[in-house]
């Protein structure tokens, strides 16, 4: 009897240390699993990070010459005689001090004044202005109305039909790439514009699910001060506010106006919406964006991935510019000429480029 009870004891400090033992590898096991996730989450925010300074430089090229509002510009410094912009390509850069044009876009203190920030939380839109069906391009029917043939010498049936050859020489049906009448569009419109042309337009800025609460930038136009070669901030070791030439026109000119080009970049992956501190939020009244609670804030803050970036814009386009094809050599300010031949069917940028990209190593004192 006392050894079938001994026999019991040593059982169960087996089973026990069996079931120790499969508690310890479980920990372990979600240990690893924890850190695996971890290091998976940061490198997808790096991820997103980095994708949201694609999206600051698009932001910053179109906006130098796609414009402002129903504004054409001529670049943040204005191609036709360097003045800080952005000018009105209608309006005359010339007018007033070339820091502080007359016509220019900008008042000091807000954006896009040298020395104010613009914040852009990203997310995707319930749907986009003109949106558009998904789907492969096809060739629309032709109307009824239409007389079409396949005629080489009646080039003028062709035309009628609102029909392009690739080369525009409308000598056959076999080179036609598209065939369009307005009652069937195609690419389809999401929203009928016939029914509602303002809403077809606007599109729907609410943020799609899961979208909201991911990534952002921001953008800090730097002052001339920021980048005049004084060491303050650290990164300013170079004065690139300097430069001699001739203007648009090939008129000679002295100084260059300020450099108005250069800008700090920061990405961001996470939720506080771009908001740099809690006074900021205070500040744009977006407190219920935290649940009023500032230590909600800084808890988000702390889980973010965060990158900064410098670069300057040029006006240089490529291949072909707007104010000319590549053999133009025009001014300083212009698009600059391509001498290789086999780029003669290269795509340009009309919104200019980026002349150079820093990656910053320290937090900037303005971003």
């Amino acid at each position: 009897m006392i050894m079938h009870h001994h026999r019991r004891g040593v059982l169960l400090i087996i089973v026990t240390g069996l079931a120790a033992l499969l508690l310890s590898l479980a920990v372990a096991f979600l240990a690893s699993m924890r850190d695996d996730g971890e290091r998976t989450r940061a490198l997808a925010q790096d991820i997103q990070a980095r994708l949201m300074l694609h999206a600051a430089t698009c932001y910053i090229l179109e906006t130098a010459r796609i414009g402002w509002g129903d504004d054409e510009t001529m670049g943040w410094n204005d191609i036709r005689n360097h003045a800080v912009g952005p000018i009105a390509i209608t309006a005359d850069p010339f007018a007033g001090d070339p820091n502080q044009p007359t016509n220019r876009l900008w008042t000091s203190g807000t954006w896009p004044a040298p020395g104010s920030v613009m914040r852009a939380p990203v997310y995707t839109w319930e749907r986009a202005p003109y949106a558009v069906l998904a789907g492969a391009r096809n060739p629309i029917e032709i109307g009824d109305a239409y007389t079409v043939r396949d005629d080489p010498l009646n080039d003028q049936a062709l035309a009628l039909a609102g029909h392009h050859g690739d080369w525009g020489s409308h000598q056959s049906l076999t080179e036609v790439w598209r065939i369009g009448t307005y009652d069937r569009p195609d690419p389809a419109p999401v929203i009928d514009p016939t029914v509602d042309l303002a809403a077809f337009a606007a599109g729907d800025a609410r943020p799609r699910t899961a979208t909201s609460g991911l990534a952002w930038f921001r953008v800090y136009r730097e002052a001339w001060e920021d980048h005049d070669g004084d060491g303050t901030p650290y990164f300013d070791v170079v004065d690139l506010n300097g430069g001699l030439g001739t203007d648009w026109s090939g008129v000679a000119a002295t100084a260059y106006p300020k450099n108005a080009s250069v800008f700090v970049i920061t990405c961001g992956a996470g939720a506080t919406l771009g908001f740099r501190d809690w006074d900021e939020v205070v500040l744009a009244g977006a407190e219920a964006s935290f649940l009023d609670d500032e230590g909600f804030f800084t808890t988000l803050r702390t889980s973010e991935t965060i990158l900064w970036y410098r670069m300057e814009w040029s006006p240089t386009t490529g291949d072909l510019a707007a104010k000319g094809r590549r053999e133009s050599t025009g001014g300083p300010y212009q698009a600059l000429p391509v001498n290789d031949s086999a780029n003669t069917y290269s795509t340009s940028s009309h919104a200019g480029s980026v002349r150079w990209l820093q990656r910053l190593d320290l937090e900037p004192p303005d971003w």
